[in-house]
């Protein structure tokens, strides 16, 4: 007996499972009480009383209630041949598939657990959620307690999870106890001593303590684990990822439960049994697979129709917030615009008043270079002048009216301007063709500078 209590416990330790941390310690306590010789009056120490059996079954009206409680383990806990309590995964199989093939048609489970061991529980869930969907069986959990870490795990395979009064599920994580009994044994006196191939194969440093590689594998399959077990959750409670793990492994009374979507309904004992019946008695039962899977094709097109409805929602904000940008754009256009007439318009007056400034410039021009045209030609000949020379810039206009006046002191200074007399017929014609041939040569010039 004591070898088969040893044995339990070592599937216990150094193993990663899926149960409230207070359940798993009351285990441990109890075994190593049970170790040390003290019989106790513990949930592990059952009688196979009616009242513990493993399930009640009513095959006239086709209603079965399963008894999900104690703490759950991959293959039933047996000490000495007897049936230490607690939920096998192996018989609750069994037992489900027997209930099934019997004709069953409703199935509640009585949840009221910790949780336990992780190996081969979600198969399970997903193994009992299959049958039931093929053969057309509902299910209901009804947490009588506490449906924590793998019992919730079961739990959510059911088409609904209805909570007693105060009752409490979650603690979705995973929990790995090491044990590590070197300094035990060296305060006993024994000195261990491994012979091994392969680095990895002890778990123990040489000082006793356990090695880093060691708790980063550990590690790493906890962290795996707790991977698979929120979205297996998520998956049959049709929740987010995000939401599973934003509930950091805490378990919650019904109100909470119901908010995050952990759970469905709240009923005492009482009210349960009696919703119990009238779901068997009703030929419309919803099925988890209507309540959640997306498998038939109205769901599926109201989820396109929801992605759409969601997709144009949000093309209509983006249409809206383009709308609102456009107006501010089209209004700094338009004072853009008005700046811009304004300074055309100022433009157009600058350019007029230049226009103005300019041909009053040439109209001064002009009348200087008559002046001085008139200063040294006479009065008929230096207005055909002025238009002949109007091509010459200042300096050669300028040059030109010094060669005619240099003519004229000239004529003015010679005998012939005596002899002629004041009429001026003699030196006109001389004064007149030395000025234009200075004229002429000036303006070849000026073409030949451009």
């Amino acid at each position: 007996m004591a070898h088969e209590l040893y044995r339990i416990k070592s599937r216990l330790c150094n193993t990663p499972h899926l149960i409230d941390a207070t359940s798993f310690e009351s285990i441990v306590e109890y075994l190593n009480d049970r170790n040390n010789g003290v019989v106790l009056d513990s949930a592990l120490n059952r009688d196979n009383s009616e009242s513990n059996s493993r399930y009640a079954y009513n095959k006239d009206v086709g209603v079965a209630v399963m008894n999900i409680d104690g703490p759950l383990s991959y293959k039933p806990i047996t000490l000495m041949g007897f049936d230490c309590g607690g939920t096998s995964y192996q018989q609750l199989k069994e037992d489900f598939t027997y209930l099934v093939e019997d004709g069953v048609k409703t199935i509640a489970f009585s949840v009221s657990s910790g949780g336990g061991e992780a190996f081969q529980m979600m198969p399970t869930g997903d193994y009992i959620r299959k049958l039931a969907d093929d053969n057309g069986v509902t299910i209901l959990a009804f947490v009588d307690g506490i449906s924590a870490s793998a019992a919730y795990g079961l739990s959510v395979i059911a088409d609904e999870i209805i909570m007693a009064p105060s009752s409490e599920v979650g603690s979705i994580g995973v929990l790995v106890r090491l044990m590590n009994d070197s300094k035990a044994l060296e305060k006993e006196g024994y000195e261990r001593t491994f012979v091994t191939a392969g680095e990895q194969k002890i778990p123990f440093d040489a000082d006793g303590s356990f090695r880093k590689e060691f708790l980063e594998d550990i590690q790493s399959k906890v962290d795996t684990l707790y991977t698979e077990f929120t979205e297996y959750v998520a998956k049959h409670r049709n929740l987010s990822v995000e939401v599973v793990r934003s509930t950091q492994a805490r378990t919650f009374l019904p109100e909470k439960a119901l908010e995050l979507g952990l759970a469905d309904k709240v009923m005492t004992l009482e009210g349960f049994y009696s919703y119990l019946a009238d779901v068997a008695q009703s030929e419309d039962r919803m099925l988890k697979s209507k309540l959640f899977y997306k498998t038939s094709t109205d769901e599926v097109e109201m989820n396109k129709l929801e992605e759409m409805q969601a997709e144009l929602a949000s093309v209509s904000a983006q249409f809206e917030t383009a709308q609102v940008e456009l107006t501010k754009v089209l209004a700094l256009v338009e004072e853009k615009e008005t700046a811009l007439a304004a300074a055309l318009e100022q433009v157009a007056k600058f350019e007029a008043a230049a226009a103005e400034a300019a041909a009053q410039a040439e109209q001064l021009k002009a009348e200087k270079r008559k002046e001085k045209l008139s200063a040294v030609l006479p009065a008929e000949k230096a207005e055909s002048m002025f238009a002949k020379l109007s091509v010459l810039d200042d300096e050669s206009f300028d040059e030109v009216v010094t060669g005619f006046a240099e003519a004229k002191a000239a004529v003015d200074a010679s005998d012939l301007m005596s002899e002629v007399g004041i009429s001026g017929e003699g030196d006109a014609p001389a004064q007149e063709d030395a000025g234009l041939s200075l004229v002429a040569e000036l303006i070849a010039k000026q073409k030949k500078n451009k």
